[in-house]
């Protein structure tokens, strides 16, 4: 008597457990439910992680041009005038660059800021182009610093003299 109500109560639970083989269709709807919400959400962060990065290659690239053009006027290879918007063509970085310098006189006598502007686009009205720019001071060359001193030298028995001249800098 015994194991019959044992095995009866165990018929029972296998019964019930026996009777649930598969998934029930409100089961599958919700995991397919949180399955395509899980997708969107990443393919929304992969977007939001592409578009991140080329506006970082992009900035990135602004930089190193505006960099380079202040290298070129601190050295003289450009000069050092205020100008417009000038396309880059020595470029290899894909996109259309210009750069444009500004010059602005300082509150300090006898300095001058430079201010060299890099843009993918700058005459664009209907989206943010990139732009980067630098600003140095710098002494006013104006003012004939690079140059050097014309000096008169003389030997000790007096017989020669003489002076030196030049420049340096300037454009080719």
């Amino acid at each position: 008597m015994i194991q019959s109500k044992q095995f009866y109560r165990r018929s029972k639970a296998s019964a019930r457990f026996a009777s649930r083989t598969g998934l029930s269709l409100l089961e599958v709807v919700l995991a397919l439910a949180i399955l395509a919400i899980a997708a969107s959400l990443l393919a929304q962060i992969t977007s939001q992680a592409t578009d991140n990065a080329l506006s970082a290659q992009t900035n990135g690239t602004a930089q190193m041009l505006c960099e380079s053009k202040m290298a070129e006027v601190l050295a003289g290879a450009i000069p050092m005038q205020p100008q417009d918007w000038t396309q880059i063509t020595e470029t290899s970085r894909p996109g259309n660059w210009h750069y444009k310098i500004e010059t602005v006189t300082a509150e300090r006598p006898n300095m001058l800021g430079v201010k060299v502007s890099v843009s993918d686009d700058p005459t664009t009205t209907f989206r943010n182009p990139v732009r980067f720019f630098l600003v140095r001071w710098v002494i006013d060359p104006n003012l004939g610093l690079d140059q050097p001193q014309q000096s008169a030298t003389s030997g000790s028995s007096g017989a020669t003299s003489g002076s030196t001249s030049g420049t340096s800098g300037g454009t080719p």
